[in-house]
């Protein structure tokens, strides 16, 4: 047999040439189903068991902008201090409403049970 006359870096540039959509059709597959994968292992249980609606009554609000540079009156962000009328217990309750709650007016919170975390309603 002879000897072929290709030097070693011809011949990885030949392989190259005529298997380059192969591998990439492979790394494409393998990244693919790599990210399912990952979507499946990150599923985890909901820590919220239960939710339950409670009235509260807004004692103070605190105005935090999302944006500093935004305009006046646009993406501010409220927090309220609310005390509860069931068991008397004073929450703080963040969130981005429609529109603000003045101090003094009875509103609507979802207690969430498992995570013990209080999230103010719209309506």
């Amino acid at each position: 047999m002879n000897k072929s006359n290709v030097s070693f870096r011809n011949r990885l540039l030949i392989w190259q040439y005529e298997y380059s959509d192969a591998v990439i059709g492979a790394a494409f597959f393998c990244a693919f189903a790599l990210m399912k994968s990952i979507a499946i292992v990150e599923l985890q249980a909901n820590p919220v068991i239960a939710t339950q609606r409670v009235m509260g009554v807004v004692e103070y609000v605190r105005v935090k902008p999302i944006n500093p540079y935004g305009m006046v009156g646009h993406n501010l962000y409220y927090t309220y201090d609310v005390r509860l009328d069931d068991d008397n217990t004073r929450i703080s309750v963040d969130d981005d409403v429609r529109r603000p709650h003045l101090v003094g007016s009875v509103v609507p919170i979802e207690r969430q049970h498992g995570a013990d975390t209080y999230r103010l309603l719209n309506g």
